[in-house]
């Protein structure tokens, strides 16, 4: 439950568009990230599960629960782990896609995770 809170907070701090994913069932937030791309419409959505692991482990899960299809089709589906390093989605981007984390993203993400840590 910390975990999730953190991510909350943290969603609050960069200033992106959250609720939690009431309608989305196994997900824990819809996130709006925006995006200066024109192929992309100003922004992204993701539906985010969150789940206390590392990296590789999110990817590995994330392959294994998502098609290609559901990768790629708005909202895509995310999966957060314990820090802004671990995080893990597959969408289309500008002319192409590929797999992102918050930290490519967020450049001060690290930063703006530890403020958002409060006991």
């Amino acid at each position: 439950m910390r975990l999730k809170l953190r991510w909350a907070r943290f969603f609050t701090l960069v200033g992106g568009h959250w609720t939690l994913a009431a309608g989305h069932a196994g997900y824990d937030f819809v996130v709006t990230i925006p995006c200066c791309h024109s192929e992309c419409n100003g922004s992204h959505k993701l539906t985010i599960r969150v789940c206390d692991k590392n990296h590789a482990d999110l990817i590995a899960k994330h392959n294994s629960l998502f098609d290609i299809e559901d990768m790629y089709r708005d909202p895509h589906p995310a999966l957060f782990g314990s820090n802004p390093s671990s995080t893990h989605w597959q969408m289309v981007h500008g002319n192409g896609g590929g797999y992102y984390t918050v930290d490519y993203w967020f450049g001060d993400a690290s930063k703006l995770w530890e403020s958002a840590y409060r006991d």
